[in-house]
């Protein structure tokens, strides 16, 4: 499978898990310059009404992890609810707010 196929796999599964959650793909797959060896790093925000339990969040990773080893990509996945992130303030969330590309 194609990177970019993987990418639209990726939206798929967690729409369908989390249809209100957005998912942002940023880093290198985002900014175009991904190697073959590289991840693909995602930031999936959970509507504030969800809990982010360690059940729910194990929903969502376990077919992440189950289409890495279809495909041998690694899937970086950060689970936050939304509010959480809208707290933080750091390099890191500015880079993603910049580079990143919702999915």
């Amino acid at each position: 499978m194609k990177r970019p196929d993987i990418v639209r796999r990726i939206a798929e599964v967690i729409h369908h898990i989390a249809p209100d959650a957005k998912t942002i793909l940023y880093g290198s797959e985002a900014r175009g310059d991904a190697r073959h060896d590289s991840d693909i790093d995602l930031l999936i925000l959970l509507d504030d009404s969800e809990e982010l339990t360690p059940d729910r969040e194990l929903e969502l990773r376990r077919p992440l992890s189950e289409l890495e080893a279809q495909t041998g990509v690694a899937i970086n996945a950060l689970v936050l609810l939304r509010h959480a992130w809208e707290q933080l303030v750091s390099p890191f969330t500015i880079n993603v707010s910049r580079e990143g590309i919702v999915l």
